[in-house]
């Protein structure tokens, strides 16, 4: 497999890898960000072996960028855009590659281009990997053989990019940054590793197996669409939510249709889910951040009140978290 990524505007390669010619078993791990334009900072962290690539790759660009972003051989990709208003350029169309969506592919031998607008930053993650890597890695899984796409890639049929996607739920969310971002001792990173890709794609496993849920619980197919698109835009953006009203209008559905297909899919409130996720990323920064820091970052204005729902949370404030 091999795997290129060629800024056009300033002629320059982000990464360029044969992955076939890999010898190292390890991880190898490189972080670029050389790019010396005042226009443009392209920050890329990524990590490899033979036969996997995982990429986090942000773009801060003032003009039109384009990547042309090239893959060879057989391969299976998952990708995410976080952030940015990024399109995927053909000959016969420019379509909107979708914000909140995790994308799944197995194709061979193509070349893609992703223009990415002006003064609209840009964040992705993708993980690559060849098809012996992906088949050795789940061989072993008890429900892979019931997985629709696992058997096309057993049958050869290829899956197009944009055709098998699903929207980002928080455990995807976090499996993905544990996958992209993550550092590990260099002794466990590729057990580490494979353990964290197992898992994210059992997750994409249970998320086909929830749609038929969701169907299955009285929503519509059209109204599940934008359930699941107002979950995906939240799990982004809980940090600073928008209001039931500004999310009924992005997912064009009313709000009190929203409200209870929201809860019959989720089993909770809108505002519950967004409290949820506070919390879970509250407590991931006990002892990084000060209370005061930790109430600023997660979008509380009021410090008493972050410590109030943290308790009400936990059992316990953030202070007395710290000495357990």
């Amino acid at each position: 497999m091999y795997i290129e990524s060629k800024l056009v505007e300033i002629n320059e390669l982000l990464f360029s890898l044969d992955l076939l010619e890999e010898k190292d078993q390890n991880i190898i791990k490189e972080e670029i960000s050389r790019f010396s334009q005042s226009w443009l900072k392209a920050n890329s962290k990524i990590q490899f072996t033979k036969g996997l690539f995982v990429v986090d790759t942000t773009f801060k660009n003032e003009r039109d960028l384009t990547d042309v972003f090239s893959i060879g051989g057989e391969y299976i990709q998952i990708s995410y855009l976080g952030k940015g208003d990024s399109h995927l350029i053909s000959a016969k169309e420019k379509k909107p590659i979708g914000m909140g969506s995790i994308n799944c592919c197995y194709e061979h031998d193509t070349i893609s281009t992703i223009e990415m607008p002006a003064n609209s930053p840009t964040h992705y993650q993708a993980v690559f990997l060849s098809k012996e890597y992906y088949l050795q890695l789940l061989k072993d899984e008890a429900w892979i053989k019931n997985n629709i796409f696992y058997r096309n890639i057993i049958e050869g049929n290829y899956i197009k990019w944009g055709t098998c996607k699903f929207h980002i739920d928080y455990s995807l969310y976090h499996i993905l940054n544990e996958i992209t971002q993550g550092d590990w001792e260099s002794d466990f990173k590729k057990y580490y590793l494979d353990l964290r890709l197992k898992e994210l794609f059992l997750s994409l496993h249970l998320c086909q197996q929830e749609v038929c849920s969701g169907v299955g619980k009285g929503i519509s197919v059209e109204n599940l669409e934008k359930i699941r698109t107002a979950h995906a835009y939240l799990i982004e953006n809980f940090k600073n939510p928008p209001t039931i009203k500004v999310l009924a209008r992005k997912v064009l559905l009313n709000e009190l249709q929203l409200k209870k297909d929201f809860k019959k899919m989720y089993g909770k409130t809108i505002r519950s889910f967004i409290i949820e996720l506070r919390m879970e990323k509250a407590k991931s920064l006990l002892g990084k951040y000060t209370v005061n820091e930790m109430a600023g970052i997660l979008g509380y204005k009021s410090v008493p009140h972050f410590i109030n729902t943290f308790k009400k949370c936990y059992g316990y404030t953030p202070k007395q978290g710290l000495n357990q």
